[in-house]
């Protein structure tokens, strides 16, 4: 994952979390409020080391952890929205015919409820975000290798 990719699903983050009302997007929101803002103070890290990174070993294991970390996070976040959208698409397609409005807004009511019990899993990532975050902190707080927060 670039520093680019990780921009892209800062702006998917974002999207999800001002301009979404579906249930399922509203009921993690938290979870995505909690992964745009760490992600969001990673990136900025990423941002202050591009022209230092390479001078040492530690920034660069650390530039790599982020993005792998960012990258796992985006995988977790595309699988969860990709599964409550299969299941809403695919049983409404299945009931739109239906004439009876009971029935069919009946089943909408159990896709909906179906989707509640979908979650978004960030307990793998949410852990080593953290660590990576006091990591940045304590690189910036003891200003090691002459990188300054931007």
């Amino acid at each position: 994952m670039s520093d680019i990719d990780v921009d892209f699903f800062l702006k998917t983050l974002k999207q999800l979390t001002t301009n979404s009302n579906l249930d399922f997007v509203i009921d993690e929101k938290h979870q995505l409020q909690f992964l745009e803002e760490e992600i969001k103070y990673l990136r900025g890290f990423l941002k202050s080391t591009e022209k230092k990174r390479n001078e040492h070993l530690e920034v660069m294991k650390l530039v790599k952890q982020i993005r792998d970390v960012v990258s796992e996070a985006e995988n977790i976040v595309e699988l969860f929205v990709s599964h409550a959208f299969k299941a809403d698409v695919s049983q409404l397609q299945n009931y739109k015919k239906k004439k009876n409005k009971k029935k069919k807004k009946k089943k909408i009511e159990a896709i909906r409820e179906h989707q509640k019990h979908l979650s978004l899993d960030l307990k793998s990532v949410k852990g080593e975000i953290k660590t990576l975050t006091a990591e940045v902190k304590k690189i910036y707080d003891q200003n090691m290798y002459d990188i300054i927060m931007e």
